[in-house]
Formats: structure tokens, sequence, C-alpha cells
């Protein structure tokens, strides 16, 4: 399997391999210390974590998880990306796809302030900076599904602080922030249909659903939300077309009757007609791939800890089991 960039090459911007710690990359922190100026919350996010933020659609929500939820988001995104410590081949082989120039297609959902699109855009561009992997034109269209109006906002006005930053290093951003609702099948036609147009001449699309667990497992959400999946999953079919579900590695998530134990059950009974005998037999929660790492906190002078496992789905052109 191929890798955007080898564990030795990752710069001390990015990892520092001595201490094995993570740093969330330059430019994303540019982003959201933009954010937390403009709205007025740097003091909140140097102030201790309260236990149970998970965000929500109020602004007060919303700017909770702003302030002391996004460096966590950010850093399990920027960790599976650079898989520092060589746990998560298949992710690295579908980054390493995507990212490897043309136009590509990512789309990030539910995209909060834009935490896991922006890391992604800020880690490629540090690499490129560093002389790490090759400046090659890489035009990205990014996709993000969110609910809260507040949070879409956030994650527009971050982008658009960043996009000369990531022109220097040949990264053009368009980007649209759509209203979505997981539970709701028109703002999902919406969704897929944007999605279909922006994807045509794409050499690759990335799909990042990331912190989505406590919504549908906790809240029970999960039996809802399937036909809007459905519809993301197979009207997402193409060349080079792969889902990043990354989640905290907690018991809710990774447990026998877990959150992915059941998304896995759904993916493979949708996609069964289409997949190999062997595909299937090796699409199972033990599989699911892991890494943790300490993260030096950029706003204070501390460490916090992110574990994460993540599946990759690959989406395949010949179709879906109906």
């Amino acid at each position: 399997m191929s890798r955007l960039i080898e564990p030795s090459d990752i710069p001390e911007s990015l990892w520092h391999a001595e201490t094995m710690c993570l740093h969330l990359a330059p430019t994303l922190l540019t982003a959201w210390k933009h954010l937390l100026q403009h709205s007025g919350l740097e003091e909140k996010a140097l102030q201790p974590v309260p236990p149970a933020i998970t965000g929500g659609l109020s602004k007060e929500a919303t700017d909770d998880h702003l302030a002391w939820r996004f460096s966590g988001s950010s850093a399990r995104v920027q960790l599976s990306l650079l898989d520092p410590r060589g746990e998560l081949a298949e992710v690295a082989d579908a980054f390493a796809k995507v990212f490897s120039g043309g136009t590509i297609l990512v789309a990030d959902l539910p995209c909060g302030s834009g935490a896991a699109a922006l890391t992604l855009l800020a880690s490629i561009a540090e690499l490129r900076s560093q002389a790490r992997i090759p400046r090659t034109p890489l035009y990205v269209k990014v996709v993000g599904g969110e609910l809260s109006d507040f949070a879409r906002c956030y994650a527009s006005q971050a982008l658009d602080h960043i996009k000369e930053i990531l022109a220097e290093q040949a990264i053009w951003v368009s980007a649209e922030f759509l209203s979505w609702d997981a539970l709701d099948k028109f703002s999902t036609a919406d969704l897929t249909n944007r999605l279909t147009v922006l994807g045509q001449g794409c050499s690759a699309r990335l799909m990042v659903l990331a912190n989505f667990s406590d919504f549908l497992q906790r809240e029970g959400k999960w039996n809802d939300a399937v036909p809007q999946f459905e519809s993301l999953f197979v009207h997402g079919r193409a060349n080079n077309s792969f889902v990043l579900w990354i989640e905290p590695q907690t018991n809710k998530v990774i447990g026998s009757g877990g959150f992915f134990n059941r998304a896995i059950v759904w993916f493979k009974k949708l996609f069964s007609a289409h997949q190999t005998k062997e595909e299937q037999k090796a699409l199972v929660v033990e599989n699911l791939r892991k890494s943790a790492a300490e993260v030096r906190h950029p706003l204070k002078d501390h460490q916090f800890s992110v574990h994460l496992v993540v599946q990759r789905f690959d989406l395949p052109l010949s179709g879906a089991k109906a």
C-alpha cells in the first residue's frame, strides 16, 4: 500500500518523534486563532474544559465546542493523516490516493466549524512547505454539511482566512457549506446533488465522517439516519472514492454491539453484491484501525491525549445492492 509520507519524514512542526508528540499544523492554528479572536473566545479557550461538551445548534453550544473541542477533533484527523506510528495502513493509502494532485472532492460531514477539512488542508500545506511531499498543483473542492448556522459560518470564515496561505503551496480551494440534517431526506438529497455535480471531473473523492457516534449511537438516531447514509454512499460511488469514518476510541464505539459494529454490518449488507468474500471477511470490528498520541496544546503549556478508531470504506463504482 502507498503512503502520503513515511513516518520518518514527518517534520517536527507536525510530529516530534523523540517525544512522540503531535503538533497541530501551523496554518490550522492560524485559522483557529482567527476564529477565537473574531468571536471573543480567546479567554474561554484557556479555561479548563468542562465535561460533556458535545456541540449543538445554538451559538453558545457552537462556541463551547470551538473553544474546547476543536483542538481534539483536529488532532484525531491529523493523526489519521500522518499515521506517525504506522498503525493505519489502509487509511494512509486512501489519503495518498486522494491527495496526490489534480482536482479532488472532499466532503466533511458533519463539518461543525470545519475541523476535519481545515486540518487536512493545513497539514498537506505544511508537508509541502517543508519539502516533504511534491508541490503538485492540487485543486480541492470542499463541501461541508452541517445543521448549525453558526458552525457553518465559522468554517467558511476559517477557510477564507487561510486560502492565500494554501495557494502559496499550490493548493487552491473552493468551498460550500450547506445546511444538512442527517435525519432529513430532503437536505440529504440537496447535499448529494451538490456532491454529484462537483464530483464530475475529479480524480478522487473523499468523504470524512467524524465525531458522529455520540449522536447516532448514544442518542439512538442510527436507524433514522441510515436512509441518508445509504443515499450518500450509493451516490458517492466513483473511481478512487473513499469514506473515512473517524471516531474517538471508546467502548461505545468499538465494543460488542457498539457503533462501528452496526455501521460495518450495514455497509456489508449494502455493498454485499459488489464485494469479494475476502473483502467481506476482512470487514469486521476486530480489524478496525486504532491509534493514539499525545498532543501539544497550542494555547496552553501542557499536552493532552487523543485516541482514535477509523474505518475506511471503499465505494465501488460497480454498484450497490438495492
